[in-house]
């Protein structure tokens, strides 16, 4: 059987209830976001990045330097590719931009570069010429 709105509001509205305080283990807080925290670490493993990108999205949002301009990170995969890494080394294909990580690969799929709209990376690499090889900062 349940109860109705009716029954529940009265009962909480009454002051036959037990109040009981919660307990200070059972608390957390949330730290206040900060622009700074969105400063992407390259030494950290991807999936922590990618988790950064997503949870910083809309603001303040995951940032990167580029040939000494800010580049957000806007959305991010995980890719699963071999082999050794430099973090925040630039990995780039004609329509992919990959950065080393610590421990994996970034596959990122959406950008803005200081100065420009925000786009896909296929869009942004038709319209800005990446060096493979070249770092994040």
């Amino acid at each position: 059987h349940t109860r109705s709105d009716r029954d529940w509001s009265s009962d909480v509205c009454s002051s036959d209830l037990e109040h009981l305080p919660q307990g200070e283990s059972e608390t957390s807080y949330a730290k206040m976001l900060t622009k700074e925290m969105g400063h992407i670490d390259w030494t950290k493993d991807a999936a922590s990045i990618e988790r950064l990108v997503r949870g910083l999205n809309p603001w303040p949002s995951a940032y990167t330097s580029y040939a000494g301009k800010t580049m957000k990170i806007w959305a991010a995969d995980v890719a699963d590719l071999p082999g050794e890494r430099t973090p925040g080394k630039i990995h780039v294909t004609k329509n992919q931009l990959f950065v080393e990580t610590g421990d994996g690969v970034l596959d990122v799929k959406e950008l803005q570069l200081e100065g420009k709209k925000r786009m896909d990376t296929a869009s942004f690499l038709r319209g800005f010429q990446m060096e493979d090889g070249s770092f994040c900062e």
